[in-house]
């Protein structure tokens, strides 16, 4: 099975590194324009082809999966340019900046019978399977906290309403995601939020500046909780940090390092079990699963309309911001 890889990044780079596990799977090039980025990004990839247009390297090519890994804002006119060339198309999160975009990728995976999915890895990394298998043990009601601290980033659309969107729908959507999954539909959300990147001057090119500081709270109708707090637009070379939490009347889970490597669970009487060497490897597990679904061999591992919903929540989100009041949703 023949995969091309639209972006030369560092998500690209994760999809062919996860592709290359895949039995029967091949990724033949780039669909990029000929950066220095993309043309060392071949080099590295012995037999790999570049090709600016999606349309040539369909046709020269003859491949059957399409890997859409470049800025949010591309993600509807190459996912659905490949479906209707014939491609399976995965996609990274977040499907779209808007829902009218995402329900027309939808659309468009519906009437040309393709499969389509959108990489929420998260999901699939052994901290979570490891998580939701303790989290009964935690009692209910549940509450979520975030706290995702990051100097700005690298990336001048991570920081651009209209390229990735910021981190509510940029990189917010995992959490909303597996709140979803595991705490099933929400009733309400209230957000504030600051932009705290706008004076930087790594960020002087940007001109619709996102916002990048947000503190979000999710109420679900089962009575559950989230805490979310995105900030990342601290001084350059200044923290990295990720930190998660479900907090139950049972005990506590927490979730540590970049990808939750280590999750500690505290327990009645003093008791803390430390599970470590947890493997980030949710790419690999997802776009496996893609493949077998391409393949027949099973249903797509999350849907279109299932990433829709974390994006309708991030957006929710950002219109608290903005009007200062409750979404009920």
């Amino acid at each position: 099975m023949r995969v091309l890889i639209a972006g030369a990044g560092a998500m690209a780079r994760k999809h062919i590194e996860a592709y290359r596990k895949i039995e029967d799977v091949e990724v033949v090039g780039l669909i990029n324009r000929p950066s220095p980025r993309a043309i060392s990004l071949v080099k590295e990839n012995e037999g790999f082809g570049l090709w600016e247009s999606l349309v040539e390297a369909v046709k020269v090519s003859k491949a059957e999966i399409l890997s859409v890994c470049v800025p949010t804002v591309l993600h509807p006119a190459l996912a659905i340019q490949g479906m209707e060339w014939g491609l399976h198309v995965v996609t990274e999160k977040p499907i779209a900046l808007t829902l009218e975009e995402g329900l027309r990728m939808i659309e468009v995976a519906r009437q040309t019978g393709r499969k389509f999915t959108v990489v929420f890895n998260r999901r699939f990394n052994e901290v979570w399977d490891e998580a939701i298998r303790r989290l009964p043990s935690l009692g209910s009601p549940l509450v979520y906290g975030v706290q995702d601290i990051r100097s700005v980033r690298p990336k001048l659309a991570m920081h651009s309403r209209s390229g990735n969107g910021g981190p509510v729908i940029d990189c917010a959507v995992h959490d909303f995601d597996m709140l979803l999954h595991l705490f099933g539909k929400p009733r309400s959300v209230y957000a504030a939020g600051e932009i705290f990147g706008s004076h930087k001057p790594s960020l002087a090119a940007v001109t619709d500046f996102a916002i990048d500081t947000a503190h979000i709270t999710v109420e679900f109708e089962k009575g559950h909780r989230a805490y979310i707090f995105y900030g990342w637009g601290f001084p350059e070379g200044s923290t990295y940090w990720q930190h998660r939490e479900f907090l139950g009347p049972e005990g506590i889970l927490r979730l540590m390092g970049e990808f939750g490597e280590v999750v500690e669970h505290f327990r009645a009487g003093g008791v803390v079990e430390t599970i470590r060497g947890l493997k980030e490897n949710g790419h690999e597990r997802i776009l496996r699963l893609f493949v077998d679904a391409v393949k027949g061999k099973g249903e797509v591992p999350i849907t279109g309309e299932e990433a829709l919903e974390a994006s309708r929540l991030a957006l929710a989100a950002l219109d608290s911001i903005e009007t200062g009041r409750i979404v009920t949703l």
